[in-house]
């Protein structure tokens, strides 16, 4: 019996796609044998997980004989050549796009970036409280759809000139590498230290449809730079709607965003319209970057454009100058994506107890059973 006889399309699918994310042939077959224990007594080889990925890489088909009967069927050309057609960038975001599309019931996934993010904190009162946020706000949007786009997510991160970008709670590394000691996608045992390199600091304002910004300062964000940043925002802001719009300001709770003064003039600009420490509409969650389009999407995406080549020791205006540029490719459609995203993060997370949707903790051990590391991905086929 061939494989393509011993595995159905909707599980070698599952593998290339579980494949894509984690690049661990071991963790595959774990699962596989999770899954399909009750169904299908055969775990695929090495060999096949590896040529199933290379296969849906160049030809968009799991199988080569796949490939030929559609290529027969519709006259269609497949390329088989290490040249494969890609809407994204990143090769592995299209395979799973892909997967997704054809096989899978699940959301979309989007990946808009390669830089994987790390938090510093996570306690188990943190899940919690995440939880009951994704909750109530996903009834607010249940109950009314149009919430979504008018939510304004803001910002700010230091963009250091070594290549680090840090937010409240988190750090941007590099692209993701598997660490084969654990089986894991990206190496997560570590011990945060501060970067003693240069830095500027960059606020932003996005929604669904534009932003405004970026707002840069030497050094660190006080409460007064905050506080006179959020008036140019809302001057810019009133620009760009309508007295009958009633936008929704959303922050976290860094240190900057708590004054006194700021919680009074939020709520004096979007009564009972902002999420944050103070607010009578909703508390953001304490420890979640990684629910924020801010931080999941554009600062890592920015990230991604400025540090393409090594900027020179120092030169904070180069670097200026080329955050400025990244956030001239910064398109409606990737806003749209990006805040329908945080719509599917809300639901994974509720789903799956406050868990983190796509970043590690510094300085934990990784025990792979404990965690429950595939729950982090809270897709309803996996």
């Amino acid at each position: 019996m061939s494989a393509a006889e011993k595995f159905s399309p909707a599980q070698k699918a599952n593998v290339v796609l579980w494949y894509g994310i984690c690049g661990d042939t071991n963790v595959v077959q774990n699962k596989f044998k999770t899954v399909y224990s009750g169904q299908n007594p055969e775990v695929p080889s090495v060999n096949e997980i590896r040529d199933w990925y290379k296969n849906f890489r160049h030809m968009g088909f799991v199988d080569v004989q796949d490939a030929v009967i559609h290529e027969e069927a519709t006259g269609e050309h497949v390329p088989t050549g290490e040249h494969h057609h890609s809407k994204i960038g990143n090769a592995v975001s299209t395979v799973l796009n892909k997967l997704n599309t054809w096989f899978l019931d699940g959301p979309k996934i989007r990946s808009f970036h390669s830089n994987h993010m790390e938090l510093l904190t996570l306690e188990a009162e943190d899940m919690e409280e995440r939880k009951k946020f994704a909750k109530e706000q996903l009834d607010h949007l249940h109950n009314w759809s149009p919430l979504l786009k008018s939510m304004w997510f803001t910002g700010e991160a230091k963009f250091y000139t070594d290549g680090r970008v840090e937010c409240n709670n988190l750090v941007y590394t590099g692209n993701r590498k598997t660490d084969d000691s654990v089986g894991w996608p990206h190496k997560i045992v570590r011990q945060y230290q501060p970067s003693q390199e240069p830095y500027v600091t960059v606020w932003v304002a996005m929604n669904a449809e534009l932003f405004i910004g970026p707002y840069f300062f030497d050094g660190e964000l006080s409460h007064e730079s905050y506080k006179e940043t959020l008036e140019n925002f809302v001057h810019e802001l009133r620009k760009v709607t309508s007295s009958l719009e009633h936008p929704i300001f959303i922050h976290d709770d860094s240190k900057a965003h708590l004054s006194a003064d700021v919680t009074a003039y939020l709520e004096q600009q979007f009564p009972h319209h902002w999420i944050g420490t103070g607010s009578t509409y909703a508390a953001w969650p304490h420890h979640s970057p990684d629910l924020s389009p801010i931080n999941f999407f554009l600062w890592g995406y920015i990230k991604g454009r400025v540090y393409k080549t090594i900027i020179k020791e120092g030169d904070l205006e180069e670097l200026k100058q080329r955050i400025q540029s990244a956030f001239k490719n910064v398109t409606l459609d990737l806003l749209e994506e990006s805040v329908e995203e945080y719509k599917t993060r809300l639901e994974r997370v509720y789903k799956t107890g406050g868990d983190l949707v796509d970043a590690t903790i510094y300085g934990q051990e990784v025990d792979f059973d404990e965690l429950n590391a595939w729950s982090m991905y809270a897709w309803p086929y996996v």
